[in-house]
């Protein structure tokens, strides 16, 4: 026990013993950390274990290893050891365990199957049973495989009570919906998908956003979001249950808006002032999707016209940029005015969830097949809704960067740190630690009031919730929900990531230690809403939604499709967004942890050997970056050892013979920083830049908010179709009567004006009819003068009917008689 006690200390990172490698990059998963830890430590115990010790560290080696013929050969000879817990006491892990951790699901197969592993024996470090670990590691294989040989979901090894139902999250749908399916939940279980506890901020400063986010009210409060997505609960909804399926290949009533030109200015004014006007819809994200594809279908399928088609969607994507302040595209996410920069992140969570609504709708009805302009139009608007958005919440967060992240202090000995070359003129002595009596005590109490009013990384953690709340509550797809925590991680990484870079006061060895504690809370919180995402067969493939009409339309502003496995840490690339929410934040804040990192090590650095290992796990800091922290930012504490200058001069010709081509491999976005004396280049990251994005293919949408893969969903099908609400089709119709109504009294009146105008005309007409026979009248006077023969003939009148006949009448004389 006292090698294993050395060994930890070592993986620690405090311990002189481990050398460089084991103390300069830690893992950041705090349970699966300890795990980790407990693997360095038997390799780091194994060359000195006696011959009683070393058969069973071979063992726990081979699994955390995956040698599968190592283990059969030493449980052939000690059959009892497959259980075995080492060390005994507080630090004990089972090979099953070291199996399932390191995700070797053939060995935990064998161990299960062959030599009969307890399948409940849990470990005494985390406490969970391997059920457990499965679970939280989100591996459906090793979980089916344990539910197979009986292990127990309801075993609760901790005093807390949590087993293995309880981590089960909606977050993760395969190993839910495995749950689901298989009846393991027990009855009148109530999934919470966060366990979140939200903590609202006493002070009065902090946005109004992060305070009352939990005041956002939804129709069934007390229900969770997934819950209500439930099958069985959408079943017992009596409008679900007589409402008809929704016919997207042809128009049926009520599936429909009829409507002329005149009416758009109206249905728009509708369209945009739902969610205000009435408070029972102002989360119902799909009725101003479902109310404009009804007036497209119309036009389209019924009226047959591509130009009033268009029109429609024109106004409605206008109107939508400038409802969203998108109408300049996206904005630069440094410099605007205040209304910009503080938008409301609600009014914006919700237009995004409608213009993808709006996406489902057109998918399903093959509209972009003749009319794959849409299609781009969605994509911009998105991103720009996207960028908006980030914008928004960055501008909450960039003003608590200093006081919550980079200055925030909990570490006592952070404070008291003296620096080889502060001044120190007035006997200034640094603060001591608490040496009385009463101020230990009053460390063991919990915060004051006071003191959780002070910033602090909380209030980062509020602000996030925030917007992962809009965004659940407005029902927006996983897929833009990781786009856009990667748009915020992103700017909040290359802040932090600046300033550190530009002042000199942060880069020390305590204050990279404090600074580093501080961002392993948004880390917790990343853990905590570690959502996954649901990879259908095929990722992408938008342009398939144009058919043969989209063979000549390139689409822009898109993710690249390309999903070889060397681009699953691009953030450019569409494969990266089907992992984890914590691996994608946690990738765009790893620039900033591996600058704290070298920060924390560098001096220890004493030859090229050591440099070459530390630099190697580096990944997304340059050479240029590097120099500069050591030749010109870091400050050295009092007695702490120098890096030599023959290791900076390794550093500096590195830089200048391989930083350009470093620079090129690393996926990141830099900005020159130009001064009178200088110009820096790929040293500091550009905040403004914005992703490209990328829309659910059509199996995310219907495996979201259609029937499922199969169509058993039925009823979430028809809770998020196209139909409208009985008051909403009311409302439409008023609207469009009311309109109708006051165009019909325009034109009676219109009508009156002209039959006006007509008579005035015909008045004019027969006045200049009687001066032409006036005229008429002089020149035939003056013509009888001159032709007084020819006028005898021009009239002929008829005889008088008393002495003949009527000529014409050819009627026969009726008979006297």
């Amino acid at each position: 026990m006292e090698h294993w006690a050395r060994a930890a200390t070592a993986v620690g990172g405090f311990g002189t013993d481990a050398g460089v490698d084991t103390g300069i990059l830690l893992f950041s998963d705090p349970m699966l950390g300890q795990i980790l830890g407990s693997k360095k430590a038997l390799q780091l115990i194994l060359p000195s274990a006696n011959d009683q010790i070393r058969p069973i560290v071979d063992l726990l080696i081979a699994c955390c290893e995956g040698d599968i013929v190592t283990v059969e050969n030493r449980l052939r000879s000690a059959p009892s050891d497959v259980n075995l817990l080492y060390p005994k006491g507080s630090s004990g892990v089972t090979p099953l365990i070291y199996a399932i951790c390191f995700d070797h699901v053939h060995l935990a197969d064998t161990l299960l199957t062959k030599f009969n592993a307890d399948p409940d024996t849990f470990d005494t470090i985390v406490h969970y049973t391997p059920l457990m670990w499965a679970v939280y590691l989100n591996r459906l294989e090793v979980v089916k495989l344990l539910l197979s040989v009986q292990a127990d979901p309801y075993m609760a090894p901790s005093k807390g009570g949590k087993n293995a139902v309880d981590l089960v999250s909606p977050a993760s749908p395969e190993i839910y919906e495995y749950f689901a399916s298989h009846n393991i939940f027990p009855k009148g279980h109530e999934d919470d998908e966060d366990g979140e506890t939200a903590a609202v901020a006493a002070d009065d400063g902090v946005d109004a956003v992060a305070g009352n986010f939990l005041k956002l009210e939804v129709d069934d409060a007390n229900r969770s979001l997934e819950e209500q997505l439930d099958e069985e609960f959408l079943m017992k909804d009596p409008i679900l249950q007589r409402l008809p399926e929704f016919d997207y290949e042809k128009l049926v009533h009520d599936e429909f808006i009829k409507f002329s030109e005149a009416d758009i200015p109206e249905l728009l004014d509708y369209i945009f002032g739902i969610r205000t006007t009435n408070l029972s819809y102002q989360h119902e994200t799909k009725l101003p999707a479902a109310i404009v594809f009804q007036l497209i279908r119309y036009a389209h399928m019924k009226l047959e016209s591509q130009e009033l088609t268009n029109f429609v969607f024109e106004c409605f994507t206008g109107r939508l940029r400038s409802v969203t302040n998108t109408k300049s595209g996206a904005m630069n996410m440094a410099v605007g005015s205040s209304e910009v920069v503080n938008g409301d992140i609600v009014l914006l969570s919700y237009w995004l969830s409608v213009v993808e609504f709006l996406h489902f709708y057109f998918t399903k009805s093959e509209l972009y097949l003749k009319y794959p302009t849409f299609l781009q139009d969605l994509i911009n608007i998105a991103q720009s809704i996207i960028a908006t958005l980030s914008l928004s919440i960055n501008s909450r967060l960039v003003d608590l960067v200093d006081d919550c992240i980079l200055n925030f202090t909990s570490l006592v000995e952070v404070s008291t740190v003296v620096y080889a070359k502060d001044w120190n003129l007035f006997g200034k002595k640094p603060k001591s630690h608490p040496s009385t009596y009463e101020d230990i005590f009053n460390m063991l109490y919990p915060p004051s009031i006071t003191d959780l009013m002070k910033p602090s990384p909380i209030k980062y953690i509020q602000v996030l919730g925030a917007l992962d709340y809009v965004l659940k509550i407005h029902q927006v797809d996983n897929l833009l929900r990781f786009q856009t925590f990667l748009q915020v991680f992103y700017y909040l990484n290359a802040v932090i990531f600046n300033k550190l870079l530009s002042q000199s006061k942060y880069c020390t060895r305590s204050k990279a230690i404090q600074i580093r504690l501080n961002i392993s809370a948004l880390e917790d919180w990343l853990r905590s809403h570690n959502y996954k995402l649901y990879q259908p067969d095929r990722i992408g493939g938008l342009n398939l939604l144009l058919g043969n009409e989209g063979e000549g339309v390139q689409l822009h502003n898109i993710l690249n499709e390309n999903d070889d496995e060397e681009n699953m840490k691009n953030p450019n690339t569409l494969i990266f967004f089907y992992s984890s929410l914590y691996q994608i934040c946690h990738t765009q804040l790893q620039p900033t942890i591996e600058l704290l990192q070298w920060l924390q090590c560098f001096s220890q650095l004493d030859n090229e050997e050591s440099l070459v290992s530390t630099i190697r796990q580096l990944e997304k800091l340059n050479y240029y970056q590097l120099f500069k922290v050591v030749n010109k930012l870091y400050k050295y504490e009092v007695g702490e050892p120098k890096m030599p200058k023959k290791i900076i001069n390794i550093i500096k010709s590195l830089m200048n013979e391989h930083g350009e081509k470093q620079v090129s491999a690393i996926p990141l976005h830099y900005m020159t920083q130009s001064t009178f004396l200088n110009k820096e280049i790929y040293i500091y990251l550009n905040p403004n830049f914005i992703f490209n994005v990328a829309l659910p293919n059509k199996n995310e949408l219907i495996t979201t908010y259609g029937a499922g893969l199969g169509g058993v969903k039925v009823y979430r099908s028809k809770k998020f179709q196209p139909s409208l609400p009985l008051p909403i089709i009311d409302d439409i119709d008023e609207l469009i009567r009311e309109g109708d109504e006051s165009r019909g009294n325009e034109r009676s009146y219109r009508e009156n004006r002209e039959e006006e105008d007509e008579e005035e005309h015909t008045e004019e007409e027969e006045e200049e009819e009687e001066e032409d026979d006036n005229e008429e009248d002089e020149n035939r006077e003056h013509n009888e003068d001159k032709y007084m023969g020819d006028y005898l003939f021009k009239k002929v009148e008829m005889p008088d009917s008393l002495a003949h006949k009527t000529w014409g009448n050819d009627d026969i004389e009726s008979n006297p008689w």
